[in-house]
C-alpha cells in the first residue's frame, strides 16, 4: 500500500499545528489556576483584615475555594486561590474623596508626611493622556473635530477638553469610554505594586470621583473631607479667581457632599484651621494602622 508523500511545507505546517495545539493545552492548564489566583487576590483585597475570622470572610474563602475545586479537578486551583486570598488581604486600600475646595489636597499632604503611600487618580488621568499612549489615541480620535481640544503638536488641551465635556452628559460618557479602562488598570497596578512589592500595609487611593466611578469597591475604608458650601465658595473663588456664580456652578456639578459623607466610613470636617484638619487625619491614620496590625497573620504577611 502506498501513502501520499507530504511536501516539506506540508510537513512543517503539520508540525506547527501540533505545536500550537500542544501550546493551547498547556495554556489552558495554566490559565485556569491563574484566573483563580486573580480572583483570590481580588477577594483578599475586598476583605476587611480586622474581621479576618468573621463569618463573612470565612464564607467568602470557602466559597471561592469550593468554586475553584469544581472548575478544575485537583487541588492546585483551590490551593493557589486560598493562598492568593491571604496575600491579597495584606493590602488595605483606603479611599479618600471630598468636594471641590474642601481641603482634600491638604489631607493628602498630611498623609504623605505620615509616610502613607498615596495613589493619585488625577495624576493617573494626566499620565494616561500623554502622547503615544492608547488612551491618548482614543481621545484624539473622538475629540479632534472639536476646535482647541487637540493642539498642533498632537497634545491634548486638558482645559479645553474639560470645558467641552463639562455639563454635556454624552461627551462626558465618550471621554470615560476612552480613558476609564486605562485609569482603572494603572490604578490597580499601582495598588498591587505598593502592597505586594513594597509591602505597604496601608495605601490611600486619592480619587475626587471615588463614589461616582465606583472605585470605592476596591476600598475597605473610605474617608470624605468636607466643609460647608459657604467655605467651598470662599476657597474656590480665592484659589481659581472665579465669580460666585461659577463657583456655585462647579459645586453643583459634583455629587452632593451630603451624599459622599453618608456613604463614607469616616467623615473629616474641614471648616476650621489646618491644624485641626491635621489632628483629624492623624487620628484616622492611627485607627487604620491599628486595624491593619490586627490581622492574626500580620507577622507572616509582613514577610510576603
Amino acid at each position: 500500500r502506498t501513502y501520499p508523500r507530504y511536501s516539506r511545507t506540508q510537513a512543517m505546517l503539520s508540525a506547527a499545528s501540533g505545536a500550537i495545539m500542544s501550546a493551547f493545552l498547556v495554556i489552558e492548564q495554566v490559565a485556569k489556576p491563574l484566573v483563580w489566583v486573580l480572583l483570590g487576590l481580588a477577594g483578599g483585597v475586598a476583605t476587611d483584615r480586622s474581621r479576618w475570622m468573621s463569618k463573612g470572610f470565612l464564607s467568602l474563602l470557602s466559597s471561592i475555594a469550593w468554586a475553584a475545586t469544581l472548575s478544575r479537578p485537583g487541588i492546585l486551583s483551590p490551593l493557589l486561590c486560598s493562598v492568593a486570598v491571604v496575600i491579597g488581604s495584606r493590602l488595605r486600600v483606603v479611599g479618600l474623596t471630598g468636594g471641590i475646595a474642601s481641603g482634600k489636597s491638604a489631607a493628602v499632604q498630611r498623609l504623605r508626611a505620615l509616610k502613607i503611600p498615596v495613589v493619585d487618580a488625577d495624576a493617573i488621568s494626566h499620565q494616561i493622556l500623554q502622547k503615544g499612549t492608547p488612551a491618548h489615541s482614543r481621545v484624539v480620535k473622538a475629540f479632534k473635530k472639536f476646535p482647541g481640544v487637540v493642539e498642533k503638536g498632537g497634545d491634548i488641551n486638558r482645559a479645553a477638553l474639560r470645558s467641552l465635556v463639562f455639563g454635556d452628559r454624552n461627551l462626558n460618557h465618550v471621554l470615560k469610554q476612552c480613558t476609564h479602562q486605562a485609569i482603572a488598570y494603572e490604578m490597580v497596578r499601582q495598588l498591587l505594586v505598593l502592597s505586594l512589592v513594597r509591602r505597604a500595609p496601608l495605601v490611600v487611593l486619592d480619587a475626587p470621583l471615588l463614589f461616582e466611578s465606583k472605585a470605592d469597591m476596591f476600598c475597605k475604608t473610605t474617608i470624605c473631607v468636607h466643609c460647608s458650601e459657604a467655605t467651598q465658595v470662599k476657597r474656590l473663588g480665592a484659589r481659581d479667581k472665579v465669580s460666585l456664580e461659577e463657583c456655585r456652578k462647579a459645586i453643583s456639578a459634583q455629587m452632593p457632599v451630603a451624599d459622599k459623607v453618608r456613604r463614607a466610613t469616616v467623615a473629616i470636617e474641614n471648616d476650621s484651621s489646618l491644624g485641626e484638619l491635621h489632628t483629624q487625619v492623624d487620628e484616622a491614620v492611627a485607627r487604620l494602622r491599628e486595624e491593619a496590625s490586627a490581622h492574626p497573620f500580620a507577622p507572616l504577611l509582613a514577610r510576603l
